[in-house]
Parts: structure tokens; sequence; C-alpha cells
């Protein structure tokens, strides 16, 4: 008969040993962390919103202007932004679901009045961009829209889905 043979116990680990296992698990779990943070910010598309247009109709979201051209901007459901200076901005719906537009009208005439659109891919991105009789830069943006950056340019924050570049120095379509 064969002598059994028996196993030895493993031996503990070192403490180097615990050290590089534990520090492997760290960068492994700060990679995946990372990476999760990269995927998020340039990869990932987030929802966005406009809640104005949402929102029941009221006498000052009247446009009242009689459209003498077809445009994208669904004029009948123009909901009010702001006034600022000589001009009134309102936000409407587009042709499809996913489109916004931002109307500008001069306060002192009520005949003529701008449109531009854009579609919403992404809750972090601008929606669409106009001027106003002045040559001041308006964007539309949604509801997620971080303006911090845009305000430390000089943008003002002018309703919640409106910025204004007061000045008309600047002469890029959107930023400076």
């Amino acid at each position: 008969m064969a002598p059994a043979v028996t196993q030895q116990a493993a031996p503990p680990l070192t403490l180097f040993w615990k050290l590089v296992i534990t520090l492997a698990a760290v960068v492994g779990m700060g990679t995946c962390a990372g990476l999760w943070a990269l995927y998020d910010h340039f990869l990932a598309v987030h929802p966005g919103s406009v809640a104005v247009l949402q929102q029941p109709a009221a006498e000052r979201d009247a446009v009242r202007l009689q459209r003498i051209t077809p445009g994208e901007a669904d004029i009948d459901k123009a909901r009010f932004l702001a006034t600022y200076d000589t001009t009134t901005f309102y936000a409407t719906p587009g042709e499809s679901p996913e489109d916004y537009c931002v109307v500008v009208k001069p306060t002192y005439d009520s005949r003529w009045y701008w449109e531009s659109c854009g579609t919403m891919f992404d809750g972090r991105d601008q929606l669409a961009a106009a001027t106003d009789q002045q040559g001041r830069y308006a964007i539309l943006v949604p509801d997620q829209f971080d303006h911090k950056s845009w305000e430390a340019e000089g943008w003002v924050t002018v309703h919640p889905n409106l910025l204004i570049q007061p000045l008309a120095s600047c002469h890029a379509p959107l930023r400076c």
C-alpha cells in the first residue's frame, strides 16, 4: 500500500503581498470609475427638456403677428421667455418632436420676427441661435444646460432657457 500524501497548508500572505493585492484592487476600481466618467461626459447622451413649452398658455405668450411665409417654428405654441432691451424672445416647438426654436421679435414692430430652430440631441448642448436687430446673439438652451462657462465669457442668462450676448462685439455665431 502506498503511503498517504498529505497537503501542507499554504503559507499565509506576507504584508507585502497583501499591500500589492489591495493596491491592484484600488487601481482597478479607480480605472473603472475614470473610464465611466469619460464615457458619461463624452459619449453618453443626456436627455434634455424645455419645460417652459409644457406650461399652459398665458396672454404674454401670444406672438401676435400674421405669418406670411411658412417656417419651422410652431408660432401658435410659442411661450414667452424674456424681453431684453428692445427685443422679445419666445421658445416654440419645431416641426418634429426633437426640434425647438427661438423666435426673436422687436418690441417696436409687430410685423417682423426671426426664428431659428435646432434639434435636441443632448441636454447639455445649445438648441438654436439667432441675432436680434442690434446684432446680439441669443441662444435657446435646454433646462439641463450648464450656464456657468458661458456667463464667464460675458453671456447673460435672461431666462433658464435663454442666454444673450449683450455686446455685438463678437461675430461668431455661438461662442467668442
